[in-house]
């Protein structure tokens, strides 16, 4: 009767343990389990570079280390889902010889990461070799230079100054001091200067500062 009665103890115990284990499983496959879900709240980024950002959750501070064109970025856990918010950078043109976005602070950041969309929603096309760089003559007169412009294309000459090219067709040679001085003139003289039939194919200002300027 003794052995009969331990007999029926082991089978309770093992079949208690059973219980706590399998109840262990459900728990954490189950109802603790990694978020499924991945919500991406931005539509600029491709959705491979997303599907690289989704395996690489565990590090994305390191991850995102070598984006430099992303601002900032939010992670959102809640139950089953993470949701992931990305800001990047202010965008200033495209190069479409070298496939890449210029960013206003000279960030450059392939097409890959980008959706067509978003490549297609920016304007300005830099038809530079090699992509611009915003010196900061043009960084602090942005601004007033798309007010006096309806400028299509931009060109980065000799590492030093700027063409722009216009949506007519006419080019602006700019020198390569970018001055208040210069942009005073522009924005007085411009309209003289478009009506003038010497003026048909580029207004050259790089000698603006030794008091030279030439028109065709």
């Amino acid at each position: 009767m003794k052995l009969k009665k331990s007999y029926y103890n082991f089978i309770s115990l093992i079949s208690l343990l059973l219980i706590f284990f399998f109840s262990f499983l459900i728990y954490k496959f189950f109802l603790k389990s990694d978020p499924t879900i991945i919500n991406f709240y931005n539509n600029e980024l491709s959705s491979d570079f997303e599907m690289e950002i989704t395996n690489n959750l565990e590090n994305l501070d390191n991850f995102f280390e070598n984006f430099t064109f992303i601002n900032n970025y939010l992670v959102n856990r809640k139950n089953y889902e993470i949701d992931i918010n990305i800001q990047i950078k202010e965008p200033f043109a495209k190069n479409l010889i070298n496939e890449e976005i210029i960013f206003t602070d000279n960030t450059l950041a392939n097409f890959k990461f980008f959706t067509p969309s978003f490549i297609n929603s920016i304007d300005l096309v830099d038809i530079s070799n090699n992509s611009i760089q915003i010196n900061n003559y043009l960084r602090q007169s942005l601004l007033e230079i798309s007010n006096l412009f309806k400028v299509s294309q931009i060109e980065y000459v000799d590492g030093r100054r700027y063409n722009l090219y216009l949506v007519n067709g006419q080019i602006i040679m700019l020198p390569k001091k970018i001055t208040k001085d210069l942009l005073v003139f522009i924005k007085q003289n411009y309209e003289i200067l478009k009506n003038n039939t010497n003026f048909q194919e580029y207004l050259d200002l790089r000698n603006f500062h030794e008091k030279t300027i030439r028109a065709k």
